[in-house]
């Protein structure tokens, strides 16, 4: 686990993660920001572990049930693909995870297409919002895995909230850099897409196993203040809050099947 400069409170609790776990470690680093802090640790950790499968998550996204035994099983399904370098799940709000249901959303929600379609997910409040009541108001997700999705998607760039890959990608990645280069910060996730590009490789996107990423920075004030945290939080735990309303015709005729899909942070 990687801490950069985070406040007394994440601190906290990220010790506490470590004191719970035997197998974790802590690594913390300053000054805030990608360069030189975070980019030097990565550098560090992929270096040692050249010849491991890496798995990496932000800290602001809730997983999913199995979902260690989803990204694996992706991971073996394309170990053999140098194509096919990096396997991530279905994270709606993120460009890729919007690019795979956007068929489903078109036909599931036709009348309020002006909700998930607009600016880029990364500034696109309205979608953040929308989303997230979906999610938790009209079960979405069980909805969108009662549709039998296909079991990988795959698209040209990814997001780094949740990722899987070795050394396929890293020997065209590493090391970030630990300096601007021509005056800007290149971010891990840049230096991924480019190496993706440059290939013509793709991201497979699991199809039945969906992680949930909480807001990109631009739109994080606005969704803390009409859907806060908290409340997503139990809603990911099964905690009680707002009653579920189903949408008529479309909802599981088994809710229980898919229940172990429900995010569980």
């Amino acid at each position: 686990m990687v801490a950069n400069a985070l406040g007394d409170e994440h601190l906290a609790m990220a010790r506490g993660f470590v004191a719970r776990h035997a197998n974790a470690t802590l690594m913390e680093r300053g000054p805030r920001g990608l360069v030189p802090a975070v980019h030097e640790v990565q550098n560090e950790i992929m270096a040692a572990h050249f010849d491991d499968v890496i798995i990496k998550m932000d800290e602001d996204l809730f997983v999913t049930p199995h979902w260690f035994e989803h990204l694996v099983d992706g991971y073996l399904d394309h170990a053999g693909r140098p194509d096919v370098p990096l396997v991530m799940p279905l994270v709606p709000i993120s460009p890729p995870g919007r690019h795979v249901l956007n068929r489903f959303l078109r036909l599931s929600y036709p009348s309020e297409r002006n909700m998930f379609s607009g600016p880029p997910i990364e500034e696109n409040w309205v979608y953040h919002r929308w989303m997230w009541e979906k999610l938790i108001h009209e079960n979405l997700a069980d909805i969108y895995l009662h549709e039998a999705p296909p079991k990988y998607a795959y698209v040209g760039y990814l997001t780094i909230n949740c990722v899987i890959f070795d050394q396929r990608i890293m020997r065209l990645v590493l090391p970030f850099p630990t300096t601007r280069v021509a005056g800007q910060t290149t971010t891990d996730e840049k230096a991924f897409n480019l190496a993706l590009h440059a290939g013509k490789m793709k991201v497979a996107v699991l199809g039945r196993s969906l992680a949930h990423h909480y807001s990109f920075s631009k739109c994080e004030d606005y969704l803390r203040s009409h859907m806060p945290l908290e409340r997503v939080w139990r809603f990911m735990q099964g905690l009680p809050d707002a009653p579920v309303i189903s949408r008529r015709g479309r909802a599981p005729a088994n809710p229980g099947d898919l229940h172990l899909l429900r995010a569980g942070g």
